[in-house]
Formats: structure tokens, C-alpha cells, sequence
């Protein structure tokens, strides 16, 4: 349990900055009375924390030991890569090709990995999680681990996650089909099946050579921009009863489970939370404030405050702020969700002024204290 610490007005000094990352703009780093991940985590325990999470509180680390950092260029480690060495082979075979324009790697077109569903088995490579180098990899980052993620909330992301894993094998169009087809019912559960105890061995690897870190985030994008790529029934009959022993895995180590999937996919949140999904940030396509109504009691969510206007003095951001907090701090107590400083409408390019971040958190130290 936190205990209760007044909140001091040197807690605003900036100790420097958070790097924008996806369209987020760059944030203060403050002095905070407790490592934010430290804060961060009392949320996910059920307990009232100091401050009301943000996003920043969180933080990627992206071994090359896990192959598909290096494939999907996402190395974040103290070995980093160039874009050029992004892409290759992923642990089952499939190739991908990385584009720096766009910061993402997609499959090589036109040679799915598996042309036959019945024999997937037998046309996939075979990863063995126990073979790579964890050793030199935990020596390595032993001291780039220590110095960059003291304060904020450890997370490793694994690619790629189930439905996603489908597609990369044997491309969307029949991964689409396969998840509805009762003649492929039996063969993707089977893989599924076979992904949830690959996945459960990486992040026990993880967990047993960087035991700092604290969050496994699953990456399996379930929607387009316009709606689910399939209804709720189909996730909850083919997914969740083996994303589920994944998140059980991840839970009996200690460790929070975080779900990155893009798309309109309000709809299949009530999934995420049979599997024990313990946060999810919605694409901004969606109204995350919505999905906290819906199902805020039972995962958090990522929420996005509304854009700022630009060239207020620091005193009306300030205000701003502390109406904000007002407004927000008993959806919080009922719903805790994580403060996402990011525009609410992505076609915009005015962004949450970090003046008005640095106020919110002040304003929900002194009104947490208070509640």
C-alpha cells in the first residue's frame, strides 16, 4: 500500500524530458516523490496512487534476444540497430521486409509461409525460445537497463500475436476466412494453441533474465479503421480461450498484461476482459472514454484528453488543468484509467500542450491526497 505523501510544489521542477513517440509530443520528466512506475503499478494493485498515470509512465524495452524486435524494428536495447538491419526472417520462416518511411515492417508479398492449412505444421519453422542467447543478453543490458529504467514502468511487447501471426502465414484474405470457417475451425486452434505455449515460453525467458520488467504487452491488431475484422462471438470462441492461458502465464509471474490492438474494436473489448487483459490502449479512432464506461471497472484504459488550443501562458494551462482533474478524478476513482496526452482527433495536428500535462499532474497529486 502507498503511503500518502503531501504534495510539494518542487515536485514540478522539470528533471527533463519524455520523447514524443507515434504523434505524442514531447513531455516533461518532473521530480517525482516515487518512480512512476512505482505509481503507476499501485493502480493496477486496486490501490489509489499518487498521481493519476500517464502513458510516459510506461516504457518500451525491446531486446534483440526476442528476434521479432529485430524483424518488426522495434530494438531498443543497448545494442541498437540500424533501420538497414531491420526486417529478415522471423523465428518461423517468414520473411519481412522493413520501411523506414513508415517505421514498420510487413510481410514480403506474394509467398505465404504456409500454402496448406491442414499441413501448417509441417511448413513452419520451429523456434525454440530455450536456444537464444538470454545470458548475453541479460549481461549486455545489465547496466543500459539499470540507468534507463529506474523510474518508469518496464514493458516488453511481443510480436506478433495470434490473429496477426495467422495472416503473416498465409495472408489476411484467408486468415480472415480460416477464423470463421468451420473447416478450418480445428487446424487455428491448433496453431493458436501451439502460439499460446510459444508465447508463455518467451515470457518466462523474459521474466527470468530481466526480472525488471513488469508489463508484457500481446500485439495483435483485431480491426480497420472502419469496424472488427470479426464479430465478438468469433474472438471469444477462437482467441480468448488461448490469449487467456497467456495472460494466466504473464499474471502467475507477477507481471501486468497490456493489449496493443489497432482498429475500431470498442465491440470486442468485453474479450479482452474474459481474458484478463489488465489495459488496453484503443486506437484514437475510438472514444476511449466510452470503452472506460463499458468496461472500466474490469481493465484499464488508456484515455485521451481533448487537444489544447496553442500559445496559452502557463498559468491558463494551469487552470485548464485543474478543471480537467475536476471533472475526471471520480470517473478515475471508479474507473482508474491512464492519462493519454495525445489529439483526440488524429487529423489535427495541434497536440496536448505539456504545460497543461504537467498540470494535471499536480492537480490529481493534490485531489488524490483529498479523495
Amino acid at each position: 500500500m502507498l503511503d500518502r505523501i503531501d504534495f510539494d510544489e518542487s515536485e514540478l521542477e522539470v528533471k527533463g524530458e519524455y520523447r514524443g513517440r507515434f504523434g505524442s509530443p514531447d513531455n516533461y520528466r518532473l521530480n517525482y516523490p516515487i518512480p512512476a512506475g512505482e505509481n503507476l503499478m499501485a493502480m493496477y494493485r486496486g490501490e489509489k496512487p499518487l498521481w493519476i498515470p500517464r502513458t510516459m509512465d510506461i516504457k518500451p524495452f525491446g531486446p534483440r534476444v526476442l528476434p521479432e524486435n529485430k524483424v518488426r524494428g522495434f530494438v531498443m536495447e543497448a545494442n541498437r540497430m540500424s533501420p538497414e538491419e531491420y526486417g529478415g526472417p522471423d523465428p518461423f520462416g517468414v520473411q519481412w521486409i522493413f520501411e523506414p518511411q513508415v517505421g514498420g515492417s510487413m510481410v514480403r508479398p506474394g509467398s505465404p509461409k504456409v500454402t496448406d492449412l491442414d499441413e501448417w505444421f509441417d511448413q513452419i519453422d520451429h523456434p525454440d525460445p530455450d536456444t537464444w542467447d538470454w545470458e548475453g543478453s541479460a549481461a549486455s543490458n545489465k547496466e543500459f537497463f539499470e540507468k534507463n529504467y529506474a523510474d518508469e514502468m518496464p514493458r516488453v511487447t511481443l510480436f506478433t500475436g495470434f490473429f496477426e501471426r495467422l495472416i503473416s502465414w498465409i495472408d489476411f484474405e484467408d486468415a480472415a476466412v480460416a477464423m470463421i470457417d468451420e473447416e478450418d475451425e480445428e487446424n487455428v486452434h491448433a496453431i493458436f494453441e501451439y502460439l499460446a505455449d510459444f508465447y508463455i515460453k518467451e515470457i518466462r525467458k523474459v521474466h527470468e533474465y530481466f526480472p525488471g520488467v513488469q508489463m508484457i504487452q500481446l500485439h495483435d491488431d483485431w480491426g480497420s479503421q472502419a469496424a472488427p475484422f470479426f464479430p465478438l462471438s468469433v474472438v471469444e470462441e477462437m482467441i480468448v480461450p488461448h490469449m487467456k492461458k497467456v495472460a494466466d502465464a504473464t499474471h502467475e509471474l507477477g507481471m501486468i498484461f497490456d493489449q496493443h490492438s489497432c482498429g475500431f474494436n470498442r465491440a470486442l473489448a468485453p474479450a479482452m476482459v474474459e481474458i484478463g487483459v489488465d489495459s488496453w490502449q484503443p486506437q484514437r479512432i475510438n472514444d476511449s472514454w466510452a470503452i472506460n464506461e463499458d468496461v472500466g471497472k474490469d481493465m484499464v484504459i488508456y484515455c485521451v484528453p481533448e487537444n489544447t488550443p496553442k500559445g496559452l501562458s502557463p498559468e491558463e494551462y494551469d487552470d485548464m488543468a485543474h478543471r480537467w482533474v475536476d471533472e475526471h478524478i471520480e470517473t478515475f476513482l471508479e474507473r482508474p484509467f491512464i492519462f493519454h496526452p495525445a489529439p483526440s482527433d488524429p487529423t489535427q495536428k495541434t497536440f496536448v500542450d505539456r504545460e497543461f500535462v504537467r498540470g494535471v499532474y499536480k492537480w490529481s497529486r493534490i485531489a488524490l491526497n483529498e479523495a
